[in-house]
C-alpha cells in the first residue's frame, strides 16, 4: 500500500535505536497513541508504513520495528521448557515462533512477532530472561534454545 496521492500531510514518524517512537521529532509518551501506532505497523517491500484513521505515513526504522519487553518461560513437571511466550513493549503477547529467532552482530536477539511477521529485538530485561536458556553448539556453532522437546538454532545475520 503506497500513501495515497489526495493525502494532505505526511507525518514524519522514527522508531530509534532502543525503540522508541517519535512523531516529527518529538517522543511519542502517550500510551495509547504508542500502541495505536504500533499496532498500525506494516511492512511493504524494504519499507516501514502506519495507516491510521485512513492516511498512510512512513515510518522510518533504525533497528527493529517491534521490541519485546519481557518473555514469559513456561516449564513442565520435569522443569524443561514447555512454552515461551513474548510480551511487546506495546502490551500485545504472543506465543515465541522459535524457529524465526536470529542473533545480528553478535549482541542482539530477534525473532519475528505479529501476524504481520515484523521483526522483534529483545530489550534488555526480555534479552537476559531469554538468554539464560540458550545453550552453545559446538557442532552447529551457534547458539541452541529447547523449547517444548525440539531444538531452535539461532541464526546469525
Amino acid at each position: 500500500m503506497s500513501i495515497p496521492k489526495d493525502q494532505k500531510h505526511i507525518y514524519d514518524y522514527f522508531i530509534d535505536e532502543n525503540g522508541n517512537w517519535f512523531c516529527e521529532g518529538n517522543p511519542v509518551n502517550d500510551w495509547d497513541l504508542f500502541k495505536l501506532l504500533s499496532r498500525s505497523l506494516y511492512r511493504d517491500g524494504n519499507r516501514y508504513f502506519v495507516k491510521c484513521e485512513g492516511e498512510v505515513h512512513p515510518v522510518r526504522v533504525a533497528d527493529a520495528p517491534l521490541w519485546v519487553k519481557y518473555v514469559h518461560i513456561e516449564l513442565s513437571d520435569t522443569g524443561e521448557v514447555k512454552r515461551v511466550r513474548i510480551e511487546l513493549t506495546d502490551g500485545r503477547i504472543e506465543d515465541l515462533r522459535p524457529e524465526t529467532l536470529f542473533i545480528k552482530d553478535d549482541s542482539a536477539i530477534y525473532c519475528k512477532a505479529t501476524r504481520k511477521n515484523l521483526v522483534a529485538r529483545f530489550g534488555r530485561v526480555a534479552y537476559y530472561e531469554f538468554a539464560r536458556l540458550l545453550e552453545w553448539s559446538e557442532e552447529e556453532k551457534t547458539y541452541l534454545v529447547r523449547i517444548n522437546g525440539r531444538n531452535y538454532s539461532l541464526r546469525r545475520i
